[in-house]
């Protein structure tokens, strides 16, 4: 039997991201997690989840949805943001600090200016929740999964787009093995809005891979 779909959104947005994905997989069983960034938060339990991560929400899945998992499929995703000694290929922190300096006085404009430069236009942050916001950014300037990723006792399947300006080519290609990677030319950080029809065979194929 296929595995249930259990599916994780990034920072800036909410479970309705996965959408045009999970529509084209009207076969498969799954639920959303929605980290409460426009209203009520909702954290299902799916057993054995194959876990579908966007962004952020890879590093958070991993730090939060208990294991075991049946796989999981990272699509523009990370296990740590930001830069340091041991993480040449991460953003400068400095670029979370901004943020978060600005956060206080701007939440809606600070949400808005992130998700334009993630590649949606003219997007709509006048219900944001900012407490949630502003902790899970926070948590995202030094959240470091690293090893839990690479001791996890499942398959692991990462998509990512060449242009992608949030996470960097560089970033994805330090943080997977170069035979779970799969590159999508010329693509950005929206994969599952830009290219559902792809992402949907993608977890097909690797879904199948998960029964063999």
């Amino acid at each position: 039997m296929t595995a249930p779909l259990l599916a994780v959104h990034g920072w800036g947005f909410d479970a309705g991201f996965w959408m045009p994905v999970l529509e084209r997989l009207p076969d498969f069983r799954g639920d959303c997690i929605d980290m409460g960034f426009y209203g009520t938060p909702k954290r299902p339990k799916v057993p054995r989840p194959l876990i579908l991560a966007h962004s952020m929400g890879l590093a958070w899945a991993l730090a939060n949805i208990p294991r075991p998992w049946a796989g999981v499929l990272a699509v523009n995703a990370f296990p740590r943001f930001t830069r340091s000694p041991q993480f040449v290929d991460g953003v400068p922190p400095r670029l979370i600090e901004r943020m978060l300096a600005r956060f206080d006085e701007a939440p809606q404009q600070v949400t808005a200016d992130f998700l334009t430069r993630c590649g949606l236009q003219d997007p709509d942050t006048s219900a944001i929740a900012p407490e949630p916001l502003k902790e899970t950014l926070s948590w995202l300037a030094q959240c470091d999964e690293r090893t839990t990723l690479k001791m996890l006792p499942c398959p692991v399947l990462a998509l990512a787009g060449t242009n992608d300006p949030i996470v960097p080519q560089g970033m994805s290609l330090a943080s997977f093995a170069p035979e779970t990677l799969v590159l999508a030319e010329g693509a950005g950080h929206l994969l599952p809005l830009t290219h559902p029809d792809w992402v949907a065979s993608q977890v097909r194929l690797f879904a199948a891979r998960l029964e063999a």
